[in-house]
C-alpha cells in the first residue's frame, strides 16, 4: 500500500533548508537569530513575528509592520517561502490592500484560513483569496510598466530616433470573472449559461471536478455533522433534511428513511464509487411472513451486485456480556446480518418467484433498470451493511455500572470492542460491515487521491 507523506513530513523538508544559515538556532520548534525569535512551529500553524532575515544584508535582520501565521495543510505548504525562515512573500500584498481600511491597525494576517474575516488588529484569509489578491496585484503591476512605457514612447522617438510600437496589454479574463462572481451580481443561470458554452476537453473536465471535488466535501461534512448527533430521533431527521438538503419534512420517515435519501441522492459516485446505484424504494415481498425492504443496489465496474442495507447512524454495533466480560452483536446489527443473508439468497436464486421487487424478480428488476447500459452478471452477490460510526461501536465506559468498572479497565473494553468489531469483519464470507465514519473516510481518501 502508498502512502502520502504527511503535512509534518512535508513541512519538515522545507524547514531542513535552514540548516544552511549558521546563525539560525533552532529548539523545540523555536527558530530564532541570537535572541530574535523569528519562527515558532507547532503541529496545525507557522507563527512569524515582525522581525524578518535577510542572510545576505549587512545587517541581517530588519522590521516589517504586521506578523503573519499560516496555517498548515498540504495546500497551504505550497505558499510556504524557499526560505521559509520568513513568512509567503504576497503576505505585503494582502497587508498593502487592508492597512487603509478605516481605523483599522493591522497587526497580523492569517493565511489560509478556512474562511475570510476581519477580527479586530487581525485579518484571516482563505488561500483562495490570498492567491486573488496576488493574481490582481500582479496584473496591476504590468499595467502599470505599460502605462508608463506608453508615456514615455514620445520622448524615445524624439530624443533617440527609436520607433516603438506601444504595447498592448493583455488582460487577465479568470481574475475578472472571479471579481464578477465576487461581486453577487452572476447567478446560478448565469453559471449554468457559461459550462454550457464550455468546449469538451481537459478544461471542462477539470471544470466538471471542480465542482464534483466542491460537492463532495460540503457532503462529507455535512454527514459528519449527523453522525456528531448523540440521538438522532425522527423529528431532528426531518429537520436536518430539510435544511441541509431541501427534503420535505414529510418525506422523512425517520434517521435510516433520511441517510437513505442521502445518499442515494449524492453518494453515487461520491461515497460509493459505482457506475450504478439503484434505490429500489419498493418492497421485497417473501409470501408467508413479514416484508423485508432493500435499501440500495450497487452494481460495480464488472458488473458484480451488492446489496447495502442501511442501518441508523446512532445504533450501537456491539453490546458488552456484563457476566462473561464479551462483545456480542447488537440486536440491530444481528437482524440486519440475517436480512442481507436472506437478500443474498434471494438474488442467488434466479427463478425464485417468491421474492420480488414491485412485481418483478430482483434480476429481472435490475436489468429492467440498467441492462441497457452495463451487463450485469453475479455469480454469487455481496452485501454491505453500514450502521453506526466510531463513535458508537459499543456503549461508552463512562456509562456502564460500577460493577462492571470494577470488572474491567476502560483500555480493555475500548480494545475488546475494537477487536470484536475486526473479528466479526473477517467472519461473514460474504457481508461487509461499515460505519458510516469508514464510508466517509474512505470517500475522503478518493477524494484526495483525485487531487493529487
Amino acid at each position: 500500500m502508498a502512502f502520502k507523506k504527511t503535512v509534518k513530513e512535508k513541512l519538515e523538508t522545507k524547514l531542513n533548508t535552514l540548516t544552511q544559515f549558521d546563525s539560525i538556532s533552532s529548539s523545540g520548534g523555536t527558530y530564532q537569530f541570537d535572541e530574535e525569535v523569528l519562527l515558532q512551529v507547532s503541529e496545525t500553524e507557522l507563527v512569524y513575528g515582525k522581525t524578518r532575515f535577510s542572510p545576505t544584508s549587512t545587517s541581517p535582520l530588519w522590521e516589517d509592520n504586521y506578523s503573519v501565521t499560516l496555517v498548515l495543510s498540504h495546500e497551504n505548504l505550497t505558499l510556504v517561502n524557499s526560505n521559509p525562515i520568513n513568512p509567503p512573500k504576497g503576505a505585503k500584498n494582502v497587508y498593502e490592500v487592508f492597512k487603509n481600511l478605516g481605523n483599522t491597525n493591522i497587526e497580523r494576517i492569517h493565511i489560509g484560513h478556512v474562511s475570510n474575516s476581519i477580527n479586530g488588529n487581525e485579518i484571516k484569509v482563505t488561500k483562495t483569496l490570498y492567491e486573488t489578491i496576488n493574481r490582481i496585484n500582479r496584473e496591476e503591476g504590468k499595467d502599470k510598466k505599460v502605462r508608463v512605457f506608453n508615456r514615455v514612447v514620445p520622448y524615445m522617438n524624439s530624443e533617440f530616433g527609436l520607433d516603438t510600437s506601444e504595447i498592448e496589454v493583455e488582460r487577465d479574463y479568470s481574475l475578472l470573472l472571479d471579481e464578477i462572481l465576487a461581486s453577487g451580481e452572476f447567478t446560478q443561470d448565469d453559471i449554468v449559461a457559461f459550462t454550457n458554452n464550455l468546449e469538451s476537453g481537459e478544461s471542462s473536465k477539470v471544470v466538471i471536478e471542480k465542482h464534483i471535488n466542491k460537492q463532495t466535501v460540503w457532503l462529507i461534512n455535512t454527514v459528519e455533522e449527523i453522525l456528531d448527533i448523540d440521538k438522532l430521533t425522527k423529528p431532528k431527521a426531518k429537520n436536518i433534511g430539510s435544511e441541509k438538503f431541501k427534503y420535505t419534512k414529510i418525506s422523512i420517515t425517520g434517521p435510516e428513511h433520511l441517510m437513505e435519501k442521502i445518499l442515494s441522492d449524492y453518494g453515487q459516485y461520491s461515497i460509493f464509487g459505482v457506475p450504478a446505484l439503484l434505490n429500489t424504494d419498493k418492497y421485497v415481498i417473501h409470501e408467508g411472513s413479514s416484508r423485508s425492504q432493500f435499501d440500495l443496489i450497487l452494481i460495480n465496474h464488472l458488473g458484480d451486485i451488492e446489496i447495502v442495507e442501511l442501518k441508523r447512524p446512532d445504533q450501537y454495533l456491539f453490546d458488552y456480556g456484563n457476566g462473561r466480560g464479551k462483545f456480542y452483536p447488537s440486536k440491530d446489527l444481528a437482524i440486519a446480518i440475517s436480512q442481507t443473508e436472506r437478500y443474498i439468497t434471494a438474488i442467488n436464486k434466479d427463478n425464485d418467484d417468491e421474492y420480488k421487487i414491485g412485481g418483478k424478480k430482483i434480476r429481472e428488476f435490475i436489468n429492467d433498470e440498467i441492462g441497457n447500459t452495463m451487463f450485469v452478471e453475479s455469480i454469487r452477490p455481496k452485501a454491505l451493511i453500514v450502521i453506526g460510526s466510531w463513535k458508537k461501536l459499543s456503549k461508552d465506559y463512562s456509562q456502564l455500572s460500577d460493577a462492571v468498572k470494577a470488572k474491567v479497565t476502560k483500555e480493555d473494553y475500548d480494545n475488546d470492542c475494537l477487536q470484536a468489531y475486526k473479528e466479526l469483519q473477517h467472519s461473514l464470507k460474504n457481508i461487509k460491515i461499515l460505519t458510516y465514519s469508514e464510508l466517509l473516510e474512505n470517500a475522503r481518501t478518493r477524494l484526495e487521491l483525485n487531487k493529487e
